[in-house]
């Protein structure tokens, strides 16, 4: 099939069915959270050996877990308003190379200070490569098929937190808690130097930019085989497309309602994920839970969350938001009993783990399926970048309020009802990102004409 000398790139997309080129993007991505998930939740794994092994008052964490996630949100904040303007790949590999560097320095930490340092700085290149990743694969993906792609990568998300769980549950009791960093720094490391020569670039992005006409010929050649491609070809994308600072952009056109909306969601989700899942294996421990059944509820937590988020982007693309809000609202009182839960049998404090990681961490990815398909090409990983950059708010404060919670000697149903209340909060925010006119823009491109016909 020829094509002719004006090529919509965004209608080829919407219009192509799935192939090997873009199942590798995926798996690729896939991977790239997959790593992701295991760090963001590797020190909560450690947590309990470190304060063991430095003879420290847990409570001193929480300061360590904060500064991590506001790396994360620096990160997210300033290298997504860079990945819109110099691409999605380069600001994925420096980020993964980032955060395997100095997950890898970390072994050497032997001070909270110095520990806290490493965190940040390994929070940057977290955050710096999350949305971009995002953005980056659903740039790949036909509109009704994007929140569900990017429920695929967060199972992958989930997968590497689950599998840290167990990690660590392996490798700490033999070879101390410096071991599931030797991991999470050996590991992305080799990855970012797989990535820069299997990785490509955002297709929608390079046409939209329009200055690197042969890469985007190239990567049509993978992504569309049947397709005989002229030398002198134009590629176009038919999208807005502004100058100017992208986060202005956020508020602009009907935007502002949506966007404040999310944030808020995303703040309140976070906030009671962050706390959860930072301090829960150390507070089951606290509970009398052996820490290898401790560690392996925060692994359940995370692959509880894996499942929810597939199922509610699916449910997403195909009813809306209200699924999420329900999820939400359902994870409210999971989390309460979990508290009541610790002296029972271990079917029924890891399906409540479990179910709880459905609901709560599942409708977290169900935000991100929001933020990821809302924006169009040219803000898409500001957009994404400072939904999870404002989030972090969010999430820094959920381990620091955990830590001085936790300080007043609070029993645990209390603890696990403060984690509980901001779940609720986020119910109703993500209720109202349901309404009219904000539901009407979610996940909605403008219709895709089809392919230009060839050209005489």
């Amino acid at each position: 099939m020829a094509e002719g000398k004006t090529i919509d790139v965004a209608a080829l997309i919407e219009n192509q069915k799935g192939n090997w080129f873009r199942v590798s993007i995926v798996a690729w991505a896939c991977a790239v959270m997959l790593m992701e998930g295991y760090d963001i939740q590797v020190l909560a794994y450690a947590a309990p050996s470190i304060i063991k092994a430095w003879q420290i008052d847990r409570s001193y964490f929480g300061p360590i877990f904060g500064f991590s996630l506001f790396g994360y949100m620096l990160g997210a904040t300033v290298f997504s308003n860079l990945a819109d303007r110099v691409g999605r790949r380069k600001i994925i590999l420096g980020g993964v190379f980032l955060f395997g560097a100095f997950n890898f320095v970390t072994v050497y930490a032997h001070t909270l200070g110095v520990l806290l340092v490493l965190r940040f700085l390994a929070g940057i290149g977290l955050g710096a490569s999350i949305p971009s990743t995002i953005a980056l694969t659903v740039e790949y993906f036909p509109a009704k098929a994007r929140a569900t792609m990017i429920g695929v990568l967060f199972a992958g998300y989930t997968v590497g937190a689950t599998l840290g769980g167990f990690i660590a549950a392996s490798l700490i009791p033999k070879f101390g808690w410096q071991s599931v960093f030797y991991v999470g720094g050996i590991v992305p490391i080799a990855l970012a130097a797989v990535l820069l020569f299997t990785l490509p670039e955002s297709v929608r992005f390079l046409a939209l930019t329009g200055n690197q006409p042969g890469r985007v010929a190239a990567i049509l050649a993978k992504l569309r085989p049947d397709l005989t491609i002229d030398a002198d070809a134009q590629f176009m994308v038919r999208e807005e497309n502004q100058s100017g600072i992208p986060v202005k952009h956020l508020f602009t056109d009907g935007r502002a309602r949506m966007t404040l909306l999310l944030w808020f969601a995303y703040v309140t989700s976070l906030l009671g994920h962050y706390f959860l899942t930072s301090w829960m294996p150390t507070l089951l421990v606290g509970a009398g839970v052996p820490l290898a059944r401790a560690v392996i509820a925060g692994g359940l937590l995370q692959a509880g969350g894996g499942v929810g988020g597939l199922l509610l982007c699916w449910l997403l693309d195909k009813r809306g938001i209200v699924a999420v809000a329900i999820a939400f609202a359902l994870s409210a009182p999971l989390i309460v009993l979990i508290a009541s839960s610790t002296h029972a049998s271990d079917l029924i404090l890891m399906s409540l783990v479990f179910f709880t990681g459905t609901c709560l961490i599942g409708g977290q990815t169900g935000l991100n399926g929001v933020s990821g398909t809302f924006y169009p090409t040219y803000i898409r990983s500001t957009g994404t970048g400072w939904a999870f950059g404002v989030g972090r708010v969010g999430s820094i404060l959920g381990p620091v309020l955990g830590g001085v919670l936790i300080s007043f000697n609070l029993p645990i149903s209390i603890l696990f009802t403060c984690a509980a209340v901001p779940a609720l909060c986020c119910a109703g925010a993500t209720y109202l990102l349901g309404r009219k006119p904000a539901a009407a823009i979610v996940s909605q491109s403008p219709a895709v004409p089809p392919s230009p016909a060839p050209s005489a």
